[in-house]
């Protein structure tokens, strides 16, 4: 299995950069029920995530950092909140798609950019988090070595689809543009379509 060491680097990175564009539109799901959150709102309580920035320790509310995870389609968040258990609980969970309105500057982590800033690939995969938040908070608080990054791109730990982590640096730059429940009706179809190409199970609702 391959060590994914702590930061920093050993030798001094050479880190490649993706550009997303003003106007690109990105994917998410949240839960308002968990941490009191928003559409494209970022989330203050941590660390909890893989690329959680927040001050180490017991995770606990952060008044100086934020974060909020996104993809690029539907079946993509899907898989990152239900991949574990392959069973999709609509609940309270609400799909949002939003608008970037300025270009962000993302460290990117695909392919051989985790190599490229000093670590390993694995560090997106890798089910033990304590040691991509360390090179999150490093990513991040060195901006002479990756400069002044607004997130990471990387590939996520199922199905290597596109996944991103934006930091607060941007979170005036999101605008919403569809926010619907998961239990929508609307969204029905495409979520029985995804659920049977991924092979995952939807779990009735309660009365349903």
């Amino acid at each position: 299995m391959v060590r994914i060491a702590p930061p920093p680097p050993v030798v001094p990175p050479n880190p490649k950069w993706f550009t997303a564009e003003a106007g690109t539109r990105f994917v998410r799901m949240y839960d308002p029920a968990q941490f009191s959150a928003t559409p494209v709102g970022f989330r203050r309580h941590g660390p909890h995530k893989r690329f959680d920035h927040h001050n180490e320790g017991i995770p606990a509310q952060d008044a100086d950092h934020s974060i909020l995870y996104a993809g690029k389609t539907f079946s993509g968040c899907l898989l990152e909140i239900f991949g574990d258990t392959k069973i999709v609980k609509c609940g309270k969970w609400e799909i949002v798609v939003f608008e970037i309105e300025r270009e962000l500057s993302l460290l990117d982590l695909r392919g051989d950019g985790a190599l490229r800033a000093g670590s390993v690939a694995a560090l997106c995969k890798d089910s033990v988090h304590s040691l991509s938040q360390k090179w999150s908070r490093y990513f991040y608080q060195n901006p002479f070595l990756y400069s002044e990054i607004d997130g990471l791109i990387f590939g996520n730990a199922h199905n290597d689809e596109l996944a991103l982590v934006l930091y607060e640096r941007c979170k005036s730059s999101l605008r919403l543009i569809i926010n619907i429940p998961l239990a929508s009706k609307n969204l029905r179809y495409s979520l029985l379509k995804i659920a049977s190409d991924l092979g995952f199970v939807i779990e009735p609702e309660r009365g349903s």
